[in-house]
């Protein structure tokens, strides 16, 4: 069981799209949204990796009415568990909150972990009713609800698998000179020192992130992508 393979990327079909905020704005609509990993991609992933019955999920009452749910995987005889909660949701309050708990309990594993690396996306919106959109309502300021329409937005490279051959081919390079990862993640280290804006530092950040994919060494990248942001922005 190699449990660094819960981490690879998931295919688009596997992604959903929430609305975190929305409304519209001098007749202009807008809304952020952030990428989640689907439940059934989240099972299939542990079935895949761990084996079906080498894993269970247990779900208990959480804080303020909430759900708490445990991911356990048996690694060498032993079931290890990891816990994460979340409230219920407005529509189908109990489904959806044992459906967030869990893929807050998966991440705790691994599993869609990368999705928080993304920035929050301003998704194309309408106010016209368009096919193939997704509709989110909100009050507006006169307490009344209105709809607008959005495009799910497009992931980047570095958020979607690799293909077959390139993985294989990723996977012979890091048995034959493990010590690589390394140098690279010493060479994106510095491409970020030198990065003079944020698009520079996304664009280093993305390649490095390709090429570290499931070895330790990615971690610290975002580590040091983190610092960087924050030194850059603090400074524009």
């Amino acid at each position: 069981m190699d449990l660094s393979q819960l981490d690879a990327p998931f295919p688009v079909d596997d992604i959903e799209w929430r609305v975190q905020r929305c409304g519209i704005a001098k007749n202009n609509p807008w809304a952020m949204v952030l990428a989640y990993v689907t439940n059934r991609a989240i099972m299939k992933r542990l079935d895949d990796v761990c084996g079906k019955e080498n894993w269970k999920n247990e779900f208990t009452p959480g804080p303020d009415g909430g759900v708490m749910c445990g991911i356990y995987i048996r690694i060498r005889d032993q079931w290890v568990a990891k816990w994460d909660g979340a409230d219920k949701t407005q529509v189908e309050a109990v489904k959806g909150g044992m459906s967030g708990s869990m893929k807050r309990a998966a991440v705790q594993w691994g599993i869609g972990r990368y999705l928080y690396s993304l920035e929050e996306n301003f998704a194309i919106c309408s106010i016209e009713k368009k096919n193939g959109w997704n509709k989110a309502s909100f009050k507006d300021t006169d307490n009344q609800y209105k709809n607008i329409w959005w495009q799910t937005p497009p992931l980047p490279e570095w958020a979607m698998p690799t293909p077959p051959d390139a993985a294989q081919g990723e996977s012979d390079d890091a048995n034959a000179d493990e010590s690589n990862k390394d140098e690279l993640l010493k060479s994106f280290t510095e491409s970020a020192t030198s990065a003079k804006n944020v698009d520079q530092l996304k664009a280093a950040f993305e390649e490095a992130w390709r090429a570290l994919r499931g070895t330790p060494q990615q971690a610290d990248a975002k580590g040091v992508y983190d610092i960087r942001k924050s030194e850059l922005e603090e400074a524009a």
